[in-house]
């Protein structure tokens, strides 16, 4: 009898466990898709910086390679190339220091704070464990 419940316990406990993966594995990947993507790809393979030339059309920098506007500045490392703990440590880092106005991590501290104000917290080891299954080498 004190088996069988032990057992139950451990099943019920067991799936639950799996639910709350599968929803914060979810959530990461469309946070991932919906904010990340954007400047670190589709498939987490970096997004080169843009060359920038003033003077450009909008929709003559897309054909050219080139971004239409001085400040715009888009570009995000691969990730897929990381492993879990170095991407985990690498927002940690960009949470808990402080840059210059002006470089690019900046730029990554402004966006995950909006990020984190539309979508809620985004646990580091969560989306480092999601980049790095889903694109990185454990996805292959």
């Amino acid at each position: 009898m004190k088996t069988s419940k032990l057992l139950m316990v451990g099943l019920a406990s067991l799936v639950v466990s799996s639910i709350c993966s599968a929803q914060s594995t979810s959530k990461m990947g469309e946070i991932y898709t919906n904010r990340c993507a954007n400047c670190h790809g589709i498939t987490a393979n970096g997004v080169p910086k843009l060359q920038e030339k003033a003077g450009v059309k909008a929709h003559e920098a897309d054909a050219m390679g080139v971004a239409s506007q001085e400040q715009t500045n888009i570009y995000g490392p691969a990730l897929n190339l990381l492993n879990k703990e170095e991407i985990a440590t690498k927002l940690l880092d960009i949470r808990s220091k402080d840059f210059d106005k002006k470089s690019y991590h900046s730029v990554m501290v402004q966006n995950l704070k909006t990020i984190e104000a539309r979508e809620g917290k985004v646990s580091d080891e969560e989306m480092a464990a999601y980049i790095f299954d889903t694109f990185g080498n454990a996805a292959e």
